[in-house]
């Protein structure tokens, strides 16, 4: 067993299966598995073999004392297993989604990751949900510590190129319900992620019109929100992180502005 509490924020442990140990004290959600055949309608190569499941997701969970208040904050903490492993050259990864429209306000809802373990590409895009015209497509290269916020209108995916299990947890509000349609229509993100001669490369997938090329997103402090890269953002949340701008987005219009993410105006 490998203890991964420390970006955690709580007692938890890796088992050598990939399934997670929930240390006392702490909600321990049952393990949701994403299967290979679910994945088909995203994969590069469908027909290839695989793991037969290739991640699993353990969905609102933290301290049993901090219950309450994380459902009153309007927030659920979740953590990922990606199992290593390739389906033909191209890395093990989650389907990906966007995310809804925040009632009455301008933009979708944004989300914030961290690596607890293992070895994470996340891969954004903005734009391509109903056209296909990709503006803007983000490859983060991340490690155990780091943390990535998931800004308004961008859709995601992660994928797992190294050799263990990657442990990832994330901050959502908890009331929406991902968006996966536009990514299975185009049969996946607008880049694959593959192995090709010991190199990780990214291939363009022909469903999009457009490819920008791969921007390089770099870990950086989150200061705006109380978020600080190697500081679980568990902890950080205990001690007062304002993490308001996952459930209302529309009242840090600055912040996304500065990113340079417009918001959308309602007909």
């Amino acid at each position: 067993m490998i203890d991964i509490s420390e970006f955690a924020g709580f007692e938890l442990f890796l088992e050598e299966d990939g399934t997670l140990v929930f240390g006392p004290g702490v909600i321990s959600p049952k393990a949701q598995p994403r299967k290979f055949e679910e994945l088909t309608p995203v994969l590069l190569y469908p027909n290839q073999t695989g793991p037969e499941v290739l991640y699993l997701m353990y969905r609102d969970t933290g301290l049993e004392k901090d219950r309450n208040a994380i459902i009153n904050a309007g927030l659920r903490f979740d953590i990922t297993v990606i199992y290593p492993g390739k389906i033909g050259s191209e890395y093990v990864k989650t389907f990906g989604h966007y995310h809804p429209m925040a009632p009455g306000q301008m933009f979708t809802y944004p989300e914030v990751y961290q690596v607890l373990y293992g070895k994470a590409h996340f891969l954004l895009q903005k734009g391509g949900d109903i056209t296909g015209e990709v503006e803007d497509f983000v490859v983060a290269d991340y490690g155990p510590g780091d943390i990535l916020l998931i800004p308004p209108f961008y859709g995601h995916a992660t994928v797992n190129p190294g050799d263990s299990p990657l442990v990832m947890a994330n901050w959502i509000a908890r009331n929406f319900s991902s968006v996966y349609e536009p990514i299975r229509v185009r049969k996946g993100m607008t880049y694959y992620n593959v192995e090709y001669k010991n190199q990780t490369i990214f291939m363009p997938n022909d469903s999009y019109s457009r490819h920008p090329k791969p921007r390089l997103e770099e870990p950086k402090n989150l200061d705006e929100f109380g978020l600080k890269q190697g500081k679980s953002m568990y902890k950080s949340w205990q001690r007062g992180a304002n993490l308001n701008f996952l459930v209302k987005p529309s009242l840090y219009q600055k912040v996304w502005r500065a990113m340079g993410i417009q918001p959308i105006e309602h007909h």
